[in-house]
């Protein structure tokens, strides 16, 4: 997406969601499609881990990621920490898989139903049309977005208090959490270490939070508009927006792996294997100290190494939308670099040298380059008329253009010849005569008197102007 707004210069052709950057209709066609495709892959992976799955072997040797998700749920899991119930995966897969095909519908229904744009929607739909620098209309889907990620959190609590509960990693086995924390001093106090939680009431009790939260600032963002200060300081553009969610996934990314590697409330030891350690090197990564396996790596290690290294990357592709947000070239810019270095190096490879030879060349061609070839006398009386640049005349016959020698072609030539013109003589008195009858006296008149009589005139008789006359007293 572009950087400071629609205006700005064009993407390269690997960038292809730049095309739907107008094109609202289109653009949900593009997300529900790829939610779609994480769907179906999340029911299809699941399907397969239970497919290789061993009750004989710990979860964590086996390189499995998605149902040591569902068994910290609580999903078929016994006191023991073993599968024992696969019909309840498999339906969760199967459940997954239907609802990819349902969400492949939505997006064909978008793509075939409705115009590439919302704007000529009717109904409800036209709502959620929106460009890129309208703050309300994005804080209205901004508010839609919080909602439903409040209803997930909301899910996880009724899970953990209503249906089945969740696997407590103390006792080893799944209960019910009946009295989540809700002191709000309790759930405070973990601000500065957020990642310590060691019990399942205070983690029920902060997604409570974390759901009214969610749900309050949903509700908040579709009824009211941003503020006047919140459109100063953000920026409402497709880069804009693309950066602040690149940001938000990779501040997500970053802590599922610190959760991953060093908690055991979030990912037990019976499902992910036992605590890593982090080394800080040239690359940081997750490690087991211990070496519990003699072979490969735990499901904890391929986790919080794979949620850091996306998280890594997700926060420079933020960072690049987001110098693009703000007008930054960061191409332009890597190229001045290449030239400074290129002009200080010993053999400089100059922009306005001609690249075919190494070496500077004596050609006039080149505008920039001056010719090493030894320079001949310009205004030197000893050269020839073949030099063709300038010399004083000699007393000899000067050559033609066409005839020079040098000259390839001849594009305009002429012959000047000494002609003294008059701009302005008098005439003589018999040409001015015969011309235009200057200097004779003509007895003809111009405008001939009328030839009726005085007596037949029908001329009304002229008023007496009297201009002003002092009344006399009688």
């Amino acid at each position: 997406m572009y950087a400071v707004n629609k205006n700005q210069e064009q993407y390269p052709w690997w960038a292809g969601n730049t095309r739907f950057i107008d094109l609202s209709n289109t653009f949900i066609v593009a997300h529900v499609a790829q939610a779609a495709l994480i769907m179906f892959w999340a029911g299809a992976f699941t399907l397969f881990e239970l497919a290789v799955y061993s009750p004989d072997a710990p979860m964590y040797t086996q390189g499995l990621i998605l149902l040591p998700h569902l068994a910290t749920q609580g999903w078929g899991i016994s006191s023991s920490g073993v599968l024992e119930n696969g019909f309840l995966p498999f339906a969760i897969g199967v459940i997954h898989i239907v609802a990819a095909g349902v969400l492949a519908g939505g997006a064909y229904f978008h793509r075939e139903r409705l115009g590439p744009s919302l704007a000529t929607a009717s109904g409800n739909a036209a709502k959620f049309d929106f460009d890129w620098d309208d703050a309300p209309k994005l804080g209205f889907i901004l508010g839609h977005h919080l909602a439903i990620l409040g209803l997930g959190a909301l899910l996880l609590v009724v899970k953990a208090t209503a249906f089945g509960g969740l696997y407590d990693t103390d006792l080893g086995e799944v209960r019910l959490v009946t009295a989540p924390t809700l002191d709000v001093g309790t759930l405070f106090s973990y601000r500065t270490h957020l990642f310590d939680v060691s019990n399942l009431e205070d983690l029920v009790g902060g997604h409570i939070y974390v759901a009214v939260l969610l749900l309050l600032g949903g509700a908040w963002h579709i009824l009211v508009p941003p503020f006047g200060w919140v459109r100063q300081r953000f920026m409402f553009s497709a880069d804009g927006i693309l950066s602040y969610s690149l940001f938000g996934i990779a501040l997500a990314g970053f802590a599922a792996s610190y959760y991953c590697g060093f908690n055991t409330l979030a990912y037990p030891t019976e499902f992910y294997g036992p605590l890593l350690a982090l080394k800080s090197a040239f690359l940081p990564f997750y490690f087991d100290p211990n070496q519990s396996l003699e072979a490969g790596y735990s499901n904890r290690t391929w986790l919080a190494n794979a949620h850091f290294y996306l998280a890594f990357f997700f926060l420079q592709g933020g960072l690049w939308h987001f110098q693009r947000a703000m007008g930054f070239d960061l191409s332009q810019t890597l190229a001045n670099w290449r030239q400074n270095f290129a002009e200080i190096s010993e053999n400089p490879t100059l922009v306005y040298q001609n690249p075919v030879h190494p070496e500077p060349q004596p050609l006039l061609q080149v505008q920039y380059e001056a010719p090493q070839a030894e320079p001949q006398p310009l205004l030197t009386m000893e050269q020839s008329f073949a030099d063709y640049l300038y010399r004083r005349s000699q007393g000899v016959e000067q050559p033609s253009l066409a005839t020079a020698n040098g000259v390839r072609t001849t594009l305009y030539q002429t012959t000047y010849q000494l002609r003294k013109r008059t701009f302005y003589q008098a005439p003589a008195a018999e040409t001015a005569k015969s011309t235009f009858g200057y200097g004779a006296r003509s007895l003809g008149r111009i405008y001939e008197s009328p030839k009726v009589s005085k007596g037949q005139l029908n001329y009304p008789t002229p008023i007496d102007a009297v201009v002003y006359e002092a009344r006399q007293k009688p």
